[in-house]
C-alpha cells in the first residue's frame, strides 16, 4: 500500500493521491484504505515518516565508529549524501515535485521525526566549536543553514538536473564534504573568539 502510494505521489504530485485513487490501484475498497489511515493527510505523513526515520537511522549509524567532532560531521555529511544518492526518487518526491507539501502541511504526526533529524544536525556542529565554549544559538543555526545549503545544492544538481555536465562529480562531492565540516568548524571558532573579545570591550576595567 505504501509503495504503491509512493508510486502515485512521486510520478504525478500529491494531488493525483487519493484514498479512492489508491484503493483503484490496488483492487480493494475505499474502506480498506480508511482502516490503515484515517485520512489523506495520515497517508502522506506515512510516506515522509519511513524517509526521515530511515535516513536518522543511517545517520546514527554512521558515526557510531568515529572519534571527535569533526569526524562525526564528516561521516553524518558523507551519508546524507550517500543515503540520497542511494533513493533518488525519494529525494524527488520530497524536494523536487512541484506539488510537495510544505512541514506544516505535512501534519502534526510528522514533525517530531523531520524535528529529531534537525536536532541530530544541530547537535553535531554545535559539538564542533572550540572546547570549553558554548557557542552561540544564533551562529550554530547559521552553521547548521550553511550545511544544509551546500549539501541540497549538491543534491539537487547531481539528482533533478542530471544533464548538467559535471567536469568531476566525485572530486566535487568530496570537496563539498570538506568544506561544510571546514567552514562548521571555523565559523564556530571565529564566532567564539569574536564573542570574546566583545564581552572583553564590555568589561569593566580597575
Amino acid at each position: 500500500m505504501m509503495e504503491r502510494a509512493r508510486k502515485i505521489y512521486r510520478e504525478e504530485g500529491v494531488e493525483a493521491l487519493s484514498m479512492r485513487r489508491l484503493a483503484h490501484e490496488l483492487g480493494i475498497s475505499t474502506m480498506a484504505i480508511y482502516s490503515y489511515f484515517a485520512n489523506k493527510q495520515a497517508l502522506l505523513d506515512g510516506l515522509w515518516i519511513e524517509i526521515f526515520e530511515a535516513l536518522t537511522a543511517e545517520l546514527l549509524d554512521a558515526s557510531s565508529d568515529q572519534r571527535g567532532p569533526r569526524k562525526v560531521l564528516e561521516a553524518h555529511v558523507r551519508r546524507s549524501m550517500d543515503f540520497w544518492e542511494r533513493h533518488p526518487e525519494q529525494f524527488r518526491m520530497i524536494y523536487l515535485s512541484q506539488s510537495s507539501a510544505s512541514l506544516s502541511e505535512i501534519g502534526e504526526a510528522q514533525k517530531p521525526v523531520y524535528n529529531r533529524l534537525l536536532g541530530l544536525v544541530r547537535e553535531r556542529v554545535a559539538a564542533c566549536a572550540p572546547d570549553g565554549v558554548e557557542a552561540d544559538e544564533t551562529l550554530i543555526r547559521r552553521q547548521c543553514d550553511l550545511l544544509t545549503t551546500k549539501l541540497m545544492g549538491y543534491l539537487v544538481l547531481t539528482i533533478g538536473l542530471q544533464r548538467y555536465p559535471l567536469h568531476d562529480r566525485e572530486a566535487l562531492r568530496e570537496q563539498i564534504v570538506q568544506e561544510v565540516v571546514r567552514d562548521a568548524v571555523e565559523g564556530l571558532s571565529a564566532g567564539a573568539a569574536s564573542s570574546s573579545r566583545t564581552e572583553a570591550q564590555l568589561s569593566p576595567t580597575n
